[in-house]
């Protein structure tokens, strides 16, 4: 007969396994010969920590719930630390500039070390956790301070890649390799643990004979996410890896004013003085049309917003400013709506019928068919062989 003994066992199974994976694949994360170590770094200590979680019912069952302070102001941790993740990908982030966000946690552990102290002076005789202990004031306010803080650094993080992403579109017309559904992922991830936390706690307020049970499931959800954010992880590359030739420093800047000039999701535009006049923003705005029209640029598949900046031997923040405001475009919409036009042309020449799909799309600048096909469906509303399909069905048949 199936009990809550065989759960409890199976259960311990899959957080032992998430656990060893998690400090295992942290490690070979940041000690990769191809991790950017200053931004892996901090994503390494994030699994680590994450599994370190995990272990909290294997850390009771062995050491008891009077040293339980040691493991429980861990989660006080994963948010900070995904969130300085996510922040490095744009910036170089020192332990100085991340010491504020471990306060709380120091905090909490010696808040979390009182309280039990009190409650080891309550039940005295207690091999397991007190029922009433979970109750008390103290304990619940602890409690909600964790969860105030997961949703709080929940929010930072997304706030942070929802800018990032606003960000590499301003600088990049290619950003397949610097893809962040992935990084998407972790941050939801992140979400339905401390969701998961927040479904569990009063199920073990409510049947505390449960305890082990509930905890090793809340613990057990992790397994999975684990092993995908460290696989993701190894397959991400920062900026300056996916896009050889340019200097980190100088991408920071250029993200840096984007983020001053762009307004993103959560807060208004910002006015950003850099002495570009109405004539001289017409100006820039008229010789992108030309380079774009008359020289084709947009077929330069790896083009950048540097690059163009370049060739019109105007400042990058300038360039940036008179997409924006002058075009009402990021310059990633701007070289691909190009690129589409380009291909949608091709596509409806019934000379080039013979032509592939990633002949036409390599022609019009893509770099690859995936990248074709998503484009391509995003600006037209179709599929590159549904528009070609399209375009030769209504052409005359000749008897």
């Amino acid at each position: 007969m199936f009990t809550a003994a065989h759960s409890e066992t199976i259960l311990y199974y899959i957080c032992g396994f998430g656990i060893l994976q998690g400090i295992l694949l942290a490690g070979l994360l940041y000690f990769h010969h191809n991790s950017d170590k200053k931004v892996n770094l901090f994503l390494a200590l994030y699994i680590f920590c994450t599994s370190v979680i995990m272990g909290l019912p294997f850390f009771l069952k062995l050491a008891g719930w009077r040293n339980s302070f040691i493991v429980m102001p861990f989660p006080l941790l994963a948010g900070p630390l995904l969130y300085l993740y996510l922040l490095s990908f744009k910036q170089v982030i020192t332990w100085k500039k991340a010491a504020p966000h471990f306060v709380l946690f120091f905090v909490m552990f010696f808040t979390i070390r009182w309280n039990i102290t009190v409650i080891d002076k309550l039940y005295p005789g207690a091999v397991d956790v007190p029922t009433d202990a979970l109750k008390r004031p103290a304990t619940m306010i602890i409690s909600l301070v964790r969860i105030t803080q997961q949703l709080t650094y929940f929010f930072l993080a997304r706030k942070t890649l929802l800018s990032y992403q606003h960000a590499i579109r301003q600088l990049f017309s290619e950003t397949s390799r610097i893809d962040l559904a992935w990084a998407k992922f972790l941050v939801n991830g992140y979400l339905v643990l401390v969701c998961a936390f927040i479904v569990i706690l009063p199920l073990i307020l409510r049947y505390p004979a449960y305890f082990n049970l509930l905890l090793l499931l809340n613990m057990a959800v992790g397994t999975p996410y684990l092993y995908a954010a460290s696989y993701k992880g190894f397959r991400q590359l920062s900026i300056w890896q996916a896009q050889p030739g340019i200097k980190k420093e100088e991408v920071e800047e250029e993200i840096h004013r984007v983020e001053e000039a762009v307004a993103d999701e959560y807060e208004k535009p910002k006015t950003v003085k850099t002495g570009l006049g109405s004539d001289k923003m017409e100006d820039i705005v008229q010789r992108i049309t030309q380079l774009m029209e008359r020289e084709k640029l947009y077929q330069e598949t790896e083009l950048t917003l540097q690059q163009l900046a370049a060739k019109l031997e105007v400042p990058n923040y300038q360039v940036s400013q008179a997409l924006n405001e002058g075009m009402k475009k990021s310059f990633y919409d701007l070289v691909n709506g190009y690129r589409v036009e380009e291909a949608k042309r091709l596509l409806a020449d019934p000379e080039n019928r013979n032509y592939t799909i990633l002949s036409v799309g390599f022609e019009a600048g893509f770099n690859s068919k995936t990248t074709f096909n998503t484009v391509f469906k995003k600006f037209s509303g179709l599929t590159p062989t549904a528009y070609r399909d399209k375009q030769y069905a209504s052409l005359p048949v000749h008897t």
